[in-house]
């Protein structure tokens, strides 16, 4: 069976180089060089050695052209990358102009490179004012801005694009969460349900390294909160106009279907640590969640479990929902009829979204090193229920998540 899959993979690699890209670095990220910490679960040792192998196969398969391009591609976004390594030994307040430094090093060749986490996207440059190093306790992740065009499009129409390189970090359990979600914004699609849901790109390029494409068009609750001592009702009126008028209530309407999306997916995958930083807010008042960094049965703080609700829905969220506070108005239960109906076309497709969980099961991933992970994500499904149970057990979350 390893054999089949390899051959399948290298048959696939010589169709599209793109596609062999994507798979050396998803190759480069599970070949994790540490011993596993304790209480994770050791990785299957015969697959870690075959996949240097699976990966010097593809590369001896390209052709010339194609071997230049690997070689360009690669080694550009490396550079990139290893910033984060050069910054490290740096006090915080000169780390801005060192990224500038290192950036300014940089060459680009040729005009073909694209972003890893955007394939469609190509490169004409970075923009080497823009780096800004994160906030981080013993990391120094960066974020930097790309001058893009989309491949197919109007390549004179340049674009700004921002990604975080993160060294450090094992981004493997954002591709899993960010999986399930895309997931569900197709069966949502599918069904002809308006819930919006954004899955990120993001790509491990080696171990403990990543690439993660900043959601366009948003802040974070966090920098929200720096121009305003208002909540989430009064920043809609200052940014959308007055209750009542087309804007708000339109922006209102686009946080309602975002929440609800969001509510379907933090119940099935119980993401924890929702700090106003992993919360963000498109120009249009759609929500985002970001940083997938604890899900299923693990949590922050040695797993001391502090959130009790299955998904966050804070006082400033619930009053944009419901003014009055007592969750009986047109859009409360806008918000919990899509809720409902979210849930229960996920539970159609219960089998496809367990099984895309289960696959990573022997990963080593944090999410799957204590309790039973699986089991427990089957009974959030509610099998045993009927429809109109599971959509009581729905309705029970969010008057839960409301309080």
């Amino acid at each position: 069976m390893q054999r089949l899959v390899e051959g399948y993979l290298l048959r696939a690699t010589q169709r599209s180089d793109i596609f062999a890209h994507i798979l050396i670095w998803h190759l480069q990220g599970e070949s994790v060089q540490e011993t596993p910490k304790e209480g994770a679960i050791d990785k299957n040792a015969s697959f870690q050695e075959i996949l240097p192998q699976v990966r010097q196969h593809i590369i001896d398969g390209f052709s010339p052209s194609a071997l230049d391009m690997f070689t360009r591609e690669f080694d550009f976004f490396d550079k990139v990358t290893s910033i984060s390594g050069v910054l490290f030994p740096l006090p915080k307040e000169e780390r801005r102009a060192g990224i500038r430094r290192e950036l300014e090093k940089i060459e680009m060749q040729g005009d073909d490179l694209y972003l890893p986490t955007a394939p469609s996207k190509l490169v004409r440059g970075i923009r080497v004012d823009s780096g800004i190093p994160l906030q981080s306790a013993a990391k120094v992740p960066i974020m930097i801005t790309f001058n893009v065009v989309d491949r197919d499009g109007d390549h004179n129409d340049v674009k700004p694009q921002a990604c975080i390189f993160k060294v450090g970090d094992d981004c493997r359990q954002d591709v899993l969460a960010l999986q399930v979600i895309s997931l569900l914004r197709d069966i949502f699609q599918a069904v002809g349900l308006n819930l919006y849901l954004f899955p990120y790109g993001v790509l491990p390029t080696g171990d403990e390294r990543g690439i993660i494409e900043v959601v366009p068009n948003t802040r974070s609750r966090s920098q929200m909160g720096e121009t305003t001592d208002g909540g989430l009702y009064e920043i809609f009126q200052q940014d959308y106009g007055p209750v009542g008028s087309a804007t708000f209530e339109t922006a209102r309407e686009n946080f309602l279907i975002s929440s609800a999306g969001y509510a379907v997916a933090s119940l099935l995958l119980q993401p924890k640590d929702r700090h106003n930083g992993n919360l963000l807010f498109d120009d249009v008042g759609r929500l985002v969640h970001i940083d997938f960094g604890f899900i299923l049965e693990t949590s922050p703080g040695g797993n001391m479990r502090f959130e009790s609700a299955h998904f966050k829905l804070s006082h400033e969220m619930t009053q944009l929902l419901d003014p009055s506070g007592v969750m009986k108005s047109k859009t409360w239960h806008q918000f919990v009829s899509l809720c409902v109906k979210g849930y229960l076309a996920a539970r159609r497709y219960m089998d496809g979204i367990i099984s895309t969980v289960q696959m990573m099961l022997d990963s080593g991933l944090p999410c799957f090193s204590r309790g039973d992970p699986i089991g427990n994500l089957r009974k959030r499904f509610h099998p045993e229920m009927s429809e109109r149970e599971a959509a009581h057990f729905m309705i029970h979350v969010c008057t839960d998540a409301s309080k």
